[in-house]
């Protein structure tokens, strides 16, 4: 008696533990979840073609005739052919080993998609159910190859700066993404292979710092430079050093390399250096002096004596001299035939290039002073004629010749 009442007991907490078991894994409906468990590729670019897996899986009891659909939104549409809603059929559960499955669809993401992540949703039905069930916060994730930040434009006010003077620098930055790019940090490298560049920044350091830039949008970066006052003037090539991050916190850096232009107007002077033309109707050498007097080299310097009614050249009319230092001089040669009262003006014209290679042809005048012939004489700058004085010569010496050869006769 006490077996079989044992017996009875042992069977029924079996019968106890298999409703238990069968409570925690058939439940008393079915219970699907949905999860995006895979995009291929991750991320897809923008007018690119994604594949998503989605898996079904049941933790109820048997669903029968399950039908699942995909509700695509802006940036992703269906491919051609492919249909929205699948037909699963019966999804099992846990103890028959049939309780998942999954599906796949091809979308494309919009070429103008924006960067990150971009949700949309779901549903599913089965004949267990009057209506469909809706699964939200699903995410495919957009991302274009390369954020692009572009130099789109570079300028300095003044265009050409002067040593000693003040230039701005105006950086305009273009977002040729498809989403926001923040932390953008720019900076000039104002040390370029250990040789220090001849600015300074006035008013903030080499680095400007930018929250974020909207996609397609273009926003200008200004420093201000002060030129050093014995910077040489030439192109300088100063890097620049973009950094940002895009919205997924890709970081970006790119090296550019913008161009600063220093210079100033060249001030060449034309004097005379010497002379042996003193008189009008003379014929003689001039020597100009030429001097640079501006802060610029010049170069490919050329001098031409143009002719005037007063001034004509004998021989070569120009002379080219060619590099002229800053703070230096040099001299031209020519042979002069000058006629003119009290003075005679020479044109010179003179053609050169700037370090920057900036052309100039300039006329200036040299005055020459002429004299009279008794004024260059008393100057001591013009001999007078010893014509005379040979006649007079000659005179006395046959005087006294007359004279002793009468005596002797006498």
């Amino acid at each position: 008696m006490k077996k079989a009442i044992l017996c009875f007991m042992l069977l029924l907490a079996a019968s106890f533990a298999f409703a238990a078991v069968n409570t925690q894994y058939m439940g008393k409906a079915p219970n699907i979840i949905v999860s995006l468990t895979k995009q291929e590729p991750d991320p897809v670019e923008p007018g690119k073609q994604v594949e998503v897996s989605f898996k079904l899986d049941n933790n109820g009891t048997i669903a029968y005739n399950v039908m699942f659909e995909i509700l695509p939104e802006y940036p992703f549409s269906l491919l051609p052919g492919e249909s929205a809603q699948k037909s699963i059929g019966t999804l099992g559960t846990y103890q028959e080993g049939k309780q998942s499955v999954v599906v796949k669809y091809k979308l494309k993401a919009a070429q103008d998609a924006s960067d990150g992540n971009h949700e949309f949703k779901a549903r599913y039905k089965s004949d267990n159910f009057d209506s469909w069930t809706t699964i939200e916060g699903l995410k495919i994730k957009v991302q274009t190859h390369d954020a692009i930040l572009a130099v789109e434009k570079v300028s300095t006010i003044p265009s050409v700066t002067a040593p000693g003077e003040k230039a701005r620098l105006i950086i305009e930055l273009k977002n040729y993404a498809t989403s926001l790019l923040k932390d953008v940090k720019v900076s000039l490298s104002l040390d370029k292979s250990g040789e220090a560049m001849p600015f300074s920044p006035i008013g903030s350091a080499n680095e400007k710092v930018v929250s974020y830039i909207e996609p397609q949008a273009a926003m200008p970066v200004e420093f201000e430079l002060l030129v050093d006052s014995d910077a040489a003037s030439k192109a300088y090539k100063v890097p620049l050093n973009v950094v940002y991050s895009d919205i997924l916190n890709k970081n970006y850096s790119r090296l550019n390399i913008v161009t600063i232009v220093v210079g100033d107007k060249p001030d060449l002077g034309v004097t005379l250096e010497r002379t042996d033309v003193y008189t009008s109707g003379s014929t003689g050498s001039v020597v100009l002096r030429l001097v640079n007097k501006g802060n610029p080299d010049i170069k490919f310097l050329n001098v031409k004596v143009l002719p005037n009614e007063n001034v004509k050249a004998i021989g070569a009319d120009e002379v080219y001299v060619g590099k002229l230092d800053s703070d230096d001089f040099s001299t031209a040669e020519f042979k002069l035939s000058v006629k003119g009262k009290g003075a005679a003006n020479i044109p010179v014209e003179v053609a050169y290039k700037d370090a920057n290679n900036n052309d100039y042809r300039e006329t200036k005048e040299v005055e020459l002073k002429l004299y009279s012939s008794s004024e260059a004489r008393s100057l001591g700058v013009e001999k007078g004629s010893s014509f005379g004085w040979v006649v007079i010569v000659i005179a006395a010496a046959g005087a006294i010749y007359y004279y002793f050869r009468k005596r002797k006769k006498a």
